[in-house]
This record gives C-alpha cells, structure tokens and sequence, in this order.
C-alpha cells in the first residue's frame, strides 16, 4: 500500500520543475540578471529576477494583444526599438494547430534588440505566430521595472525588453 502512495508523488517532483523556465536579462553595460518564470491561469503568469546586488524583483505577466503591445513597446523604447510583421497567435483560438492539424498556420515575425552580445547590439527573432506579454516588476528595495515580452508559440522560447525605474534598459531571452 505504500508503494502506491510513493510511487505518484515521486513523479509529481520530477513534473514540477519542468513547469519553471528560465529568464536572463542584458543590460547596456554587462550587467546580467537570471530568474525563471511560470505561467499561471487565464493568461498571465509570474516571474522572479535577481538583480546583481541581491534585490529580488517579483511580479506578474499578462498576455496583451499584439497592437496594445507594439504601441506601448514603441512608447517606452522608441519607434525603431521592434518591428513585427504578420499575425499574431491570440488571433487564432488554436496557436497549434497549424503545426499540427494541416499545412495552413498564420505566421510572420517579430525583430528586437538585443544587449547580450559584448561588440555592442545585435537583433534576435521570433517567427511564427506569437503571443505578447506584459509585465510589471517590483523589487524588495524598491526598484521597479516595465517588461515587455514576445513568445513564439512554436519554441515556447522568445525575446522581450525592460526599462527600470531609474531608466536602465535590459533586454530579455526567454
């Protein structure tokens, strides 16, 4: 009887981690921040950051559409900071099915700035149908922090930028 019992809960612990993904951001002068990431319910989810001096940041992602994003992304970093071409996946109520169920998926591309390369910026891409998402951060020292967030819904990977309250920009890997 108690090997029925062991048996669900040691696979629950090896299905568990598998739900936290990882985050790096790159600012403009090298500083490089890690945590990880997890999504929630009705499209939102939560994130932690450890800044290089210890601070823990904390807050919540939602998913936003792909106008609000872009329009806001342009506000907070400039009109030349993002282009996205094509669709996005919110369009469609099954991002998945297009790589599964038939030839036809929506796709298109969208092209940011990244900080992470030490001969100055580079860009990175996401193609394919997308989801957007925005987060607000907030550190247990005060620091505050805007992030803006692109997910492939093919890779689950993506690519998004913040801007702190003190006007540090970072972008981000996902």
């Amino acid at each position: 009887m108690k090997r029925l019992i062991f048996v669900p809960l040691a696979l629950s612990l090896f299905v568990l981690p598998a739900c936290i993904h990882s985050i790096s951001m790159y600012s403009m002068d090298g500083e490089v921040l890690n945590g990880n990431y997890r999504f929630a319910r009705e499209g939102t989810g939560l994130i932690k950051v450890i800044g290089s001096d210890g601070e823990v940041l904390t807050g919540n992602f939602a998913r936003v559409g792909s106008t609000t994003f872009v329009e806001s992304f342009k506000k907070t970093f400039g009109s030349g900071s993002i282009i996205v071409y094509g669709p996005d996946a919110s369009a469609y109520e099954n991002a998945f099915g297009g790589a599964f169920a038939s030839s036809y998926a929506p796709s298109g591309s969208a092209y940011g700035d990244t900080f992470k390369s030490a001969s100055g910026n580079s860009g990175t891409v996401v193609a394919g149908p997308r989801f957007y998402w925005t987060a607000s951060l907030r550190g247990n020292r005060g620091t505050t922090m805007g992030c803006y967030f692109i997910e492939s819904s093919y890779t689950g990977h993506g690519f998004g930028r913040c801007k702190s309250n003190t006007g540090k920009e970072y972008s981000v890997e996902f």
